[in-house]
């Protein structure tokens, strides 16, 4: 039975018994009592004739005396029964209005609404589990780029802070423990309209069982899972998750790669670390002495990863972590300067902030820079509403795990080739990402340019299949020309052209399109409607390719010339 019905019919019980057993007694009353017809004869109400009356004199709605005018017992009776049954509705509505208000009634009947409205959904959704900073960010992403989600969160306020955001379009949110197998049921888990399942909630155990139940329940889904910890993420990828989000491991890599190849850095940083992440500027990291503070794994970590670089590093720890500190290492906290002064901060070229409270990170580099202006400064930024504060306190680098994660997960979602280029670039010069970086600055003041994957088929590129068809042949600088004026190229960089096995970095513009070919693009947002006209519109393809403004449409396209 239907949640709300059984608990409607629960609660009720007493108030509708109560309300029958008053209209069964007033309408008996009226069969019983005798009246006097317009001949002057006795007559008595018939069953019907007797509910009649006592519905419209319960519901105080009043109707006169019918058929006839009553005696006076019968007059008598009808008051009876207009106190009995209006106490009664007193009673079932007074139980009603109390049912409507009680938690448990309003978060059932909430909970079916949401239940229908996933149902409803007949289109591409993922299930975004937690609404922490990487499930808003998520959230946000997907919604501004009309991909519908749905969220689980057992945090009331998340989810109630979700309900009165503008995002655009209809977020179902559940305030449910994700860890349950039937709450992702509820959510939508086995929906053949299910696209993924994006476990990014800030515990690494739940973040697991929801890796572990999503498989099991929908192995077709993609599950996209965080895993702060090493082992979790090897406990993840032993049973198949698809996607395995170290924010640890990506903060080293990320680092490596800042002391080694700055531009290589930048340009990584920029396009995977979501919709709103800024280039960062030209200052790199130091290859002087660092001052670590907090040897938590994400430190551990880091720590492995300068070593291994030649890097000097102190440690500046409380020791409340398991792993045993390195020799050298200070203990205290950091926030103090006699602990900064014992790590020799006047001689340090650079500090990292990384224990899980902000404001001793804050404290830290704000204590360290008046010991060492010159200090290279960069945090971990824990919660994301602490932000404001980072900014405010000019840093030269702001590790945001939650940016890292939301990041690389969109663009693993829209943009399946973007893996591929970060490690083809990474294996490159230094000099070939700076002169990327130069193509793509132009949109650096708003934000990283829209990344988006074309595939060269009939379903997604019908414009450019129907001319290879016919034999003709379509450059890929054809399809970086705008389509209203041939000789400007749109705003769009191809980062990556794939082909079976074989991969071009940056390729260039005489090379021959072939069905299949995947290019991956880089572009403003607004140059998406016209690489579509080209994809789309033959009229369009054969401009920028002969010059020849021609009639539109297939028919046009294959009718010969008439002779004059």
């Amino acid at each position: 039975m239907n949640a709300v019905l059984f608990l409607f019919f629960q609660r009720m019980r007493v108030p509708l018994i109560t309300l029958i057993t008053a209209y069964a007694i007033a309408t008996l009353g009226f069969t019983l009592i005798p009246g006097v017809d317009d001949q002057g004869e006795p007559w008595r109400m018939s069953v019907f004739e007797a509910f009649y009356v006592v519905s419209y004199t319960g519901s105080t709605i009043g109707f006169g005396e019918v058929p006839y005018p009553f005696s006076p017992a019968q007059r008598l009776w009808t008051i009876a029964s207009i106190y009995l049954t209006v106490i009664a509705w007193l009673f079932a509505i007074s139980t009603i209005i109390a049912l409507l208000q009680d938690p448990t009634c309003r978060q059932v009947i909430e909970h079916a609404r949401l239940q229908r409205s996933v149902r409803r959904i007949k289109e591409p959704f993922y299930i975004v589990c937690g609404y922490g900073d990487a499930g808003a960010l998520l959230t946000h992403a997907l919604s501004s780029r009309q991909q519908r989600t749905v969220v689980i969160d057992s945090d009331r306020n998340r989810i109630d802070r979700l309900i009165v955001e503008d995002l655009g379009a209809s977020v179902p949110a559940f305030c449910m423990d994700a860890r349950v197998p039937e709450n992702l049921i509820e959510a939508g888990l086995q929906s053949r309209w299910c696209a993924g399942i994006l476990a990014v909630t800030g515990s690494d155990q739940t973040n697991l069982k929801i890796a572990i139940n999503s498989k099991l329940l929908n192995h077709r889904a993609p599950v996209y899972a965080r895993a702060d910890r090493r082992a979790t993420a090897a406990n993840m990828r032993s049973f198949g998750t698809d996607h395995v989000l170290e924010p640890g491991v990506e903060f080293c890599r990320r680092l490596r790669l800042a002391l080694t190849a700055a531009d290589t850095f930048r340009l990584h940083h920029w396009l995977s670390s979501g919709p709103h992440a800024t280039l960062p500027g030209a200052e790199m990291p130091p290859q002087g002495r660092w001052v670590l503070c907090g040897y938590n794994p994400l430190g551990q970590a880091l720590h492995q990863t300068l070593e291994d670089l030649g890097v000097d590093v102190t440690i500046i720890d409380n020791g409340a972590h398991d792993a045993k500190l390195p020799p050298g290492s200070i203990l205290g906290r950091g926030t103090e300067a006699p602990t900064l002064e014992e790590a020799n901060i006047h001689d340090a070229q650079a500090i990292l902030a990384l224990t899980h409270d902000d404001a001793d990170n804050l404290s830290i580099l704000i204590t360290a820079r008046e010991l060492n202006p010159e200090l290279f400064l960069a945090a971990r930024e824990n919660a994301g509403s602490n932000h404001p504060l980072f900014e405010a306190a000019e840093l030269d680098f702001i590790g945001r795990p939650s940016l890292v994660v939301a990041g690389l997960i969109l663009s693993q979602i829209s943009t399946p080739l973007f893996q591929k280029f970060i490690d083809l670039i990474e294996a490159e010069d230094n000099e070939v990402s700076a002169r990327l970086l130069e193509r793509l600055g132009h949109t650096a003041d708003a934000g990283p340019p829209l990344l988006r994957t074309v595939r060269i088929s009939h379903r997604r590129s019908p414009a450019v299949a129907r001319a290879l068809d016919d034999g003709e042949e379509v450059l890929l600088d054809a399809l970086c020309r705008d389509p209203r004026r041939r000789q400007a190229l749109l705003p769009v960089v191809p980062l990556l052209l794939n082909r079976g096995d074989e991969s071009w970095l940056c390729p260039g513009p005489d090379i021959a399109l072939v069905s299949g070919d995947r290019i991956l693009f880089a572009g403003p947002r607004s140059a998406a409607a016209q690489l579509d006209k080209l994809l789309f519109m033959d009229r369009a393809l054969n401009y920028v390719r002969t010059g020849e403004d021609q009639p539109g449409g297939q028919l046009w396209r294959r009718r010969p010339a008439q002779s004059s």
